[in-house]
């Protein structure tokens, strides 16, 4: 499996658009939990973040923020900025160690990743047809996007940290698709520092130093953010627990808890409606309903 395929079955992105049109002013996004794409087509934007100087926009351009970090957003001349505004809801949590080896906002021309500008002008051009299904369509849009800029960050960024680091390690790499198609065998640490080919005591100290932790917590992580797509699609917490490993549900429920803070029930209560979470509207001189 390659690196953006694993990163994309440990994140399970859903879209979101609920912005389209003129943003002519000032709009503050510090929703926690929730990622942002804002596309801008034409115009000037201002984009303001704690902890970084402001950038200003003049050329369509694109703005991920996967950590949901808390930006403003000013579009400052007289038309306006035509931009579409979407969030990214993850159904694993944002408490992802894919999510911490990401940037955590990346500002990119629309030029600069190679076939970006067609899927966006397909989008604008679905937000202004009114066409049945359009907010199905445009969110779909959007998720295609996001896959793209995140084959642009996995290859160009060459700085690696974690997860992706790992990925990036031919022993590693093995270990880590292993774990994500046998999540219900055996992942002793035995067991990987075998398909690594390597000593147990060094493939310890080789995924600590790569990862940050130890194996069996990487596994329990994994097992994890697979639980938490099947609460999701409703399965029967027998099945998921034969699915992703654990003899049986208390256990299990032990394991959810301290790597969450909540029960699967509270888990499930509270996520259920993750992919048709709106984000609040930004002002705008016109916009298109979605």
């Amino acid at each position: 499996m390659d690196r953006l395929s694993y990163i994309l079955e440990q994140l399970n992105v859903n879209a979101g658009v609920f912005f389209r049109g003129q943003l002519c002013g000032l709009a503050s996004f510090e929703e926690e939990g929730s990622g942002y794409i804002h596309v801008l087509r034409s115009g000037v934007l201002e984009i303001m973040e704690s902890r970084r100087d402001k950038v200003i926009l003049d050329e369509p351009s694109l703005i991920f923020s996967v950590r949901g970090r808390s930006h403003q957003l000013f579009g400052s001349n007289r038309d306006g900025a035509d931009m579409v505004c979407a969030s990214i809801k993850f159904q694993t949590g944002v408490r992802n160690p894919v999510l911490d080896a990401l940037p955590a906002s990346v500002i990119l021309p629309l030029s600069a990743v190679h076939g970006l500008s067609s899927f966006v002008d397909v989008l604008f051009l679905e937000a202004e047809a009114a066409q049945e299904g359009r907010s199905a369509v445009m969110n779909r849009l959007v998720e295609v996007i996001f896959v793209n800029v995140l084959r642009h960050v996995v290859s160009e960024d060459e700085a690696h940290k974690g997860i992706l680091r790992a990925l990036a390690d031919k022993r590693l790499s093995r270990v880590l698709s292993h774990i994500t198609s046998n999540l219900n065998g055996n992942l002793s640490v035995d067991t990987l520092a075998d398909i690594a080919t390597m000593s147990r005591s060094a493939f310890i100290q080789h995924f600590k130093q790569i990862l940050g932790l130890a194996p069996g917590e990487h596994v329990q992580n994994v097992r994890i953010s697979a639980a938490k797509k099947l609460i999701l699609k409703d399965e029967p917490m027998s099945i998921i627990c034969f699915k992703i490993g654990y003899e049986d549900a208390s256990g299990f429920s032990r394991a959810f808890k301290k790597n969450t803070g909540m029960t699967p029930r509270e888990w499930k209560k509270l996520n259920t409606s993750v992919s048709a979470s709106i984000a609040p509207e930004a002002p705008a001189k016109t916009t298109a309903a979605v």
